[in-house]
């Protein structure tokens, strides 16, 4: 999470904290759909389905070098004066990727009503060319960011779906840690730093080489990285082990304090991590909530 204003005014705040709201509701609906329409039986997964301590080691590092390698192209394109390339890159990864989700979902869907289909590829294609061209072109900021949330939470849901529960958890602890390191002394710094250096102005954010990977409110940008883990953790704390709204509301409370959190400390820094401070105090409120009701 980065910010390119002196002071964080209330209502930007407020608007931060709703987007981590949506971001809860909306993946744990995903989730839903996804998990009642059995699909998820018969989804493939790149990932060790085996759950337990070795499954969610094996995941977590297999996580970790995929994120290392795509913060290696984006720093490497950085450092070769090739950054006016990255918004092609990322249009054409998250175009491809959400044609694919939508698809998916909307066989999920078709589950409940099968009158859903004959508009499924239209529909598909308007959302990932839309998606992508937006992201070369950002003309509309509010319609781009909304794109990329259901795109994040799509991803994220869908995660939690196709990964065992303990690797969930595994791989948002991992990141978590990762994020701190890289953002005050790892790669994502660096990018960072070169990426801040171009902005003057809150809107200089649409314009910037990482558009696309970021959802730009008030002058704030949060990864889409950090709206994919809130994905994945959402439904869990909402259907592992048993469904429990109970302890859905109060884990992603935490999340979401622990955003409010990194958002003051933000009021005194150029950047944040917007993984450890949630993820710490959301499976930590899951945790004590799960111990103490046996649910």
């Amino acid at each position: 999470m980065e910010e390119n204003v002196r002071e964080i005014g209330r209502s930007t705040v407020a608007s931060m904290l709703a987007v981590a709201v949506v971001v809860s509701l909306l993946s744990a609906v995903w989730a839903l759909v996804l998990v009642s329409s059995g699909i998820t039986e018969v989804l493939g997964s790149p990932f060790v389905y085996e759950e337990g301590p070795r499954g969610a080691i094996v995941n977590s590092v297999l996580t970790l070098l995929l994120v290392l390698l795509g913060t290696g192209v984006l720093l490497a394109m950085i450092k070769l004066r090739k950054a006016r390339f990255i918004p092609a890159l990322t249009a054409f990864a998250v175009a491809f990727s959400f044609w694919g989700i939508s698809e998916l979902y909307f066989y999920a869907f078709s589950a409940f009503d099968q009158r859903i289909l004959p508009i499924a590829d239209a529909t598909s294609i308007l959302l990932a060319v839309t998606t992508g061209a937006l992201i070369l072109k950002p003309v509309n900021a509010t319609l781009l960011n909304a794109l990329l949330i259901a795109y994040g939470t799509m991803a994220g849901a869908l995660l939690f779906a196709t990964l065992p529960s303990w690797s969930v958890f595994g791989i948002a602890v991992v990141l978590a840690a990762y994020d701190l390191y890289s953002v005050f002394r790892g790669p994502l710094k660096k990018i960072l730093e070169s990426t801040i250096a171009q902005e003057q102005a809150p809107a200089d954010k649409l314009h910037s080489p990482l558009r696309g990977s970021v959802v730009v409110i008030r002058g704030l940008a949060l990864g889409m990285g950090d709206v994919l883990v809130y994905s994945m953790l959402s439904p869990a704390f909402l259907l592992y082990p048993r469904v429990s709204v109970e302890r859905w509301i109060l884990s992603n409370l935490a999340l979401t304090a622990g955003l409010y959190a990194t958002l003051e400390m933000l009021k005194r820094r150029r950047y944040m991590p917007a993984l450890p401070l949630p993820v710490a105090f959301s499976v930590a409120a899951y945790l004590a909530y799960t111990l103490v009701s046996g649910t």
